[in-house]
């Protein structure tokens, strides 16, 4: 699960974002961007800025001449065409492929949820309202209004970006606000593959400076990060506890084990066997049991995991299937812990058991 996590929010969210560390927005001419593309390890930097935003579908009704106005609420990403690159869209379109249209003819990229909202077409006439950053109370046009075309729909795993993103170029929205300063709301960095995201984003931030603040997409959603390893460590606790009630079958077999053996051991005595070499016997014993159980549960659990990943047998929603990933250090940490409960378990059992016996 911790993997398809990760694989969600990695897929739309940059690898690295940066933004103001005190004021909503900043200027293109505070960033030294000669230096910042000269940065190892990355590899494409988008700008762009992030607003709230209205859409409107005028939706014709059936058998009608008249329209009926749908709206909704839509986060806007105000970017340049390489941001294109650093969401990685290419796999995650519906329709045809996404483009932020030609100067002078922008064309938006909306998400799949978001357009079902306003049921409308791809190819439907839309208008979008942003909301005017210094108005009055009197002001009669609180927004500023554009016609708007699509150009294609986000088809990504991540529902909140399926339900309110709407993409458009950084230049059109220029052009609609007035905006002569250039200003930005986010940088956007797309780092190469195997790059340790926490140096890179050491030297982004020492490069920008203390007015900038720097976060990979694991600290932009800490919260969902933190959760799924606390979801993890809860569910390694819960499996340790099963194993705690499984060993009891074990301390029931070595029981009756000895039982069965108990008259015995006179003959035993009599052989030369010591109370020490009777302790070994018992205790190889329950590390036998114990080894036949891991190797046998082993086995099944890592074929039913092969089942699932070649299969998709079990889903956790229509069209997904239960996510199934090998870990060496999971592996390390159940194999280790049977290993520990069951060397525990035969050593106090057997010790306890010759400890009343008085045969011997």
């Amino acid at each position: 699960m911790e993997q398809l996590i990760d694989k969600i929010y990695s897929e739309f969210d940059p690898s690295i974002v940066a933004r103001s560390a005190k004021k909503k927005s900043f200027y293109e001419a505070q960033v030294n961007w000669k230096s910042l593309s000269q940065i190892e390890g990355i590899r494409s930097i988008a700008k762009g800025v992030e607003a709230l935003a209205v859409l409107e579908y005028n939706r014709p009704v059936g058998s009608e001449k008249s329209f009926r106005v749908k709206r909704t609420n839509a986060k806007l990403y105000a970017v340049d065409t390489s941001f294109l690159d650093v969401i990685s869209i290419e796999n995650n379109f519906q329709g045809p492929a996404p483009s932020l249209g030609k100067p002078g003819a922008p064309a938006g990229i909306v998400g799949v949820s978001l357009l079902q909202k306003l049921e409308a077409p791809l190819d439907g006439s839309f208008k979008l309202f942003l909301p005017k950053t210094s108005i009055s109370m009197r002001s009669k046009q609180p927004f500023f209004t554009k016609q708007l075309s699509l150009s294609s729909v986000l088809f990504y795993r991540n529902k909140e970006v399926n339900d309110e993103t709407l993409l458009w170029p950084l230049d059109a929205y220029r052009r609609l606000t007035g905006d002569t300063l250039s200003a930005l709301t986010n940088l956007y960095f797309s780092a190469k593959p195997d790059v340790d995201l926490t140096e890179l984003k050491s030297k982004i931030s020492s490069l920008l400076g203390p007015e900038f603040e720097v976060k990979t997409y694991k600290e932009k959603n800490d919260l969902i990060f933190k959760t799924s390893k606390s979801e993890k460590a809860i569910l390694t606790i819960i499996l340790i506890f099963v194993f705690i009630l499984a060993s009891f079958n074990l301390v029931s077999s070595l029981t009756m084990l000895f039982l069965e053996k108990k008259d015995n051991f006179l003959a035993f005595k009599s052989l030369g066997l010591t109370k020490s070499m009777l302790f070994n016997v018992f205790f190889i014993q329950g590390l036998l049991i114990s080894l036949f159980g891991i190797i046998i549960g082993m086995v099944v659990g890592y074929l039913i995991c092969f089942i699932q990943l070649s299969t998709g047998l079990l889903h956790i929603s229509p069209g997904q299937a239960y996510p199934i990933g090998f870990s060496f250090y999971d592996f390390l940490t159940i194999i280790g812990s049977v290993s520990t409960l069951s060397v525990l378990f035969s050593f106090t059992t057997v010790k306890l058991l010759l400890l009343r016996s008085e045969e011997i």
